[in-house]
């Protein structure tokens, strides 16, 4: 884990980094409602690049999206129900 994003109370999004093949993966990790089906998601854009979503009626956990991001700026967030949380773009190395 290289970064995370508070959802307050609801839960928290988590930015990954996978140095070996190159990889961001970002998941939204319910707390609040874990084990009742809300809304959530999670997303993944590298630069130049087409957004990767995983948004559902999920119990747990709303991901992992993944995509190919070595040397380039990821945007990254998610949601649980209405509370969002969205990180300008970064680590870029």
């Amino acid at each position: 884990m290289i970064d995370k994003g508070s959802l307050g109370t609801e839960g928290t999004v988590y930015l990954s980094y996978n140095a070996a093949n190159g990889k961001n993966c970002v998941s939204t990790m319910k707390a609040a409602a874990a084990g009742t089906a809300t809304a959530t998601t999670a997303y993944l854009q590298v630069a130049g690049s087409t957004r990767q979503t995983d948004s559902g009626s999920y119990s747990w956990f709303a991901g992992p999206v993944t995509a190919s991001a070595a040397g380039q700026c990821v945007t990254w967030g998610g949601s649980i129900g209405t509370t969002k949380f969205d990180a300008p773009s970064g680590h870029c190395g």
